[in-house]
């Protein structure tokens, strides 16, 4: 029997579904593109945020891993995945705890250090385990300092855009959501 405060099952999954859905398609889509291989992926991660935000961290968690293991089988794109699964899907769900960090400084620390070990994993993973060596040549010629920090730069516009959408979340997007949930 359902508590009064939680949601039905059918409210959990057409919102775990559809956000899912919406997410593995745009990484599916997008991902054809070039230069989207980063933007579907952080799009995804956002998404996945709203089954957060709306179910609990459980939820966010298994459909973040859900999305994941379906892109690896659905999307062609193997670089916009391993971003979704290395640090794009999870990242906006674990944000708010990374917020809790005090002092300022330290918490961006923590936060450019949880952008780069994964970037770096996951390059190797797309380099040396599925054999992309085209992104070990586009990774000399530009540099892999410079690469590096322009995605801290990209990852840190990410997260103040993240601060930025949670208010308008709450204030127009959920009511929203709520209301034809009901």
């Amino acid at each position: 029997m359902s508590r009064k405060n939680e949601p039905g099952i059918g409210y959990v999954v057409s919102l775990c579904g559809v956000m899912s859905g919406l997410a593995l398609a745009l990484m599916f889509i997008m991902g054809m593109v070039p230069s989207f291989e980063y933007i579907s992926p952080a799009i995804g991660g956002i998404l996945i945020w709203t089954i957060k935000k709306q179910l609990g961290v459980k939820y966010g968690m298994v459909s973040y891993l859900a999305v994941g293991f379906l892109g690896m089988l659905l999307v062609p794109n193997y670089e916009a995945t391993i971003m979704f699964l290395f640090l794009l899907g999870y990242y906006p769900i674990i944000r708010e705890y990374l917020q809790k960090i005090k002092p300022k400084f330290l918490q961006w620390i923590v936060k450019l250090a949880i952008f780069a070990l994964p970037s770096v994993g996951a390059y190797t993973v797309l380099i040396h385990l599925m054999g992309l060596t085209y992104l070990a040549e586009d990774i000399a010629q530009f540099g892999s300092w410079v690469l590096l920090a322009f995605g801290a730069a990209a990852f840190v516009l990410y997260d103040i855009f993240l601060g930025l959408f949670e208010p308008f979340f709450d204030k127009i997007i959920k009511p929203k959501i709520q209301k034809r949930m009901k």
